[in-house]
């Protein structure tokens, strides 16, 4: 299981999440999204959770935790 860590606000530690708690709050929504853009069966045919978690830390500037 990865963990990831990002900055919710700039005077705050950073936050530190899994990638099951990603799956489980931002899947959902990326998914529907990328549906609505693309369509169900182009999205079910060339894009994985990867491209999802990708996504979310470049939204969220985090990074991977080796050392927990």
């Amino acid at each position: 299981m990865r963990i990831f860590k990002y900055n919710e606000y700039e005077d705050v530690e950073p936050r530190l999440i899994t990638e099951q708690e990603i799956r489980a709050e931002y899947w959902p929504y990326w998914y529907e999204r990328m549906c609505k853009k693309f369509g169900k069966q182009e999205v079910d045919s060339k894009f994985t959770f990867e491209d999802c978690l990708n996504d979310w830390v470049i939204v969220n500037w985090a990074w991977e935790v080796k050392d927990v």
